[in-house]
């Protein structure tokens, strides 16, 4: 049964040990989330990324990020802190001097201040998850939630990690692919129209993603749209039908075939699947 991380009437959550969502099936996260490692170590692709995390390292997540569990040790163990996406614009929203974009970023920190504080973070919102109101909780959430962002920034900065920084033009047009994939994935799945807004070539493009996820542009498309395809069956009513015009499919029968095609099975078995 999938679980999400949050809802609208609980819009913090918190988990420990290892969550069911985190798995190695992959997942489409619509929350922020703050993960603070206790023990053991995973190595986690984020969208087009390898985070290796350790014991102490604290790390990131931001909504419609692509989570997936490549490796993990036996007595890996961590801390989750789940935000609504609603919590988590507010809190950014009220920060001052802040690299915002960077924070949108997935980051990770191995400092003792950052686990510290989110350790913290755990120990007080625990209590207020289960004794506060949803108003209540959304503005003691918004301000731990800003205070943590303002001390990450901190430590990034301390720890001269540039997060802006790019070591090469290939570097910085494989990020805009990222951005822009995130944008428009439900109008287009074709790499011609994201060599087109970058102002390159397909086979450019092919090269610069290749070299850095190991993957064609294609399968990086095709990946990122199925797992958000999956959030949207897991999480919602939403007909076939519906999905596939929300996706910019000429007809049902196209979505379904796509969905099939890169997922393993209907769209139909999938939601019953994860659903019974």
């Amino acid at each position: 049964m999938f679980t999400p991380f949050v809802t609208d009437e609980h819009p913090v959550a918190l988990y420990a040990g290892v969550p069911p969502q985190y798995t190695s099936e992959g997942l489409a996260i619509d929350c922020a989330l703050v993960l603070h490692v206790l023990k053991g170590t995973a190595r986690i692709r984020c969208n087009f990324e390898i985070i290796e995390e350790q014991a102490d390292s604290v790390v990131l997540f931001n909504p419609d990020d692509i989570i997936k569990v490549e490796q993990r040790s036996p007595d890996f163990e961590v801390e989750i802190l789940a935000f609504s996406s609603f919590i988590q614009l507010a809190a950014l929203n009220q920060l001052e001097n802040v690299n915002i974009s960077a924070l949108r970023r997935s980051m990770i920190l191995d400092t003792p201040e950052t686990a510290s504080a989110a350790s913290g973070m755990v120990r007080l919102l625990r209590p207020a998850i289960d004794a506060c109101t949803v108003r209540e909780l959304y503005f003691i959430s918004v301000m731990q939630l800003r205070a943590f962002y303002m001390l990450y920034q901190v430590m990034l900065r301390r720890n001269q990690i540039e997060v802006d920084a790019f070591k090469s033009r290939g570097d910085e047009l494989f990020f805009k692919f990222r951005q822009l994939l995130g944008e428009h994935y439900r109008e287009s799945r074709s790499v011609a129209f994201y060599a087109d807004k970058l102002c390159i070539t397909t086979r450019y493009l092919t090269n610069i993603v290749q070299a850095r996820y190991g993957k064609s542009p294609k399968e990086a498309i095709d990946t990122y749209t199925v797992m958000q395809i999956r959030l949207d069956l897991l999480q919602t009513d939403i007909t076939l039908t519906e999905l596939a015009y929300k996706y910019h499919f000429s007809s049902p029968s196209f979505f379904s075939d796509y969905f099939r095609r890169n997922a393993g099975c209907s769209p139909q078995e999938y939601r019953l699947q994860n659903n019974s």
